[in-house]
């Protein structure tokens, strides 16, 4: 089951071509979020949900928590914990 689920996600990535423009805002997330610890990104995680809240719809903030689900079989148990973590905080009282 594992198996089909991560080939269904790399058949996906597959398909997705990022811009110029995509890749350079992941590098500086990946930059600016390097040395930081677990507690700093969930605080940072807490404001952005709160800006999200803001400015989007329902259906567009559960689209962002089903892709952020779909991630989860190519996450080890560390990174599959805090992925819990992180939709947990998200999901709150929204």
């Amino acid at each position: 089951m594992k198996d089909k689920k991560i080939k269904k996600m790399i058949d996906n990535i597959g398909e997705y071509n990022p811009s110029d423009a995509e890749l350079s805002m992941i590098g500086n997330l990946a930059d600016k979020y390097m040395d930081k610890s677990d507690e700093d990104i969930f605080v940072e995680i807490i404001r952005v949900k709160s800006e999200m809240e803001d400015q989007m719809s329902e259906e567009q903030f559960a689209t962002i928590l089903e892709k952020l689900e779909s991630i989860r079989p190519m996450l080890s148990e560390e990174q599959n914990t805090k992925l819990d973590k992180i939709l947990e905080m998200l999901d709150k009282n929204k």
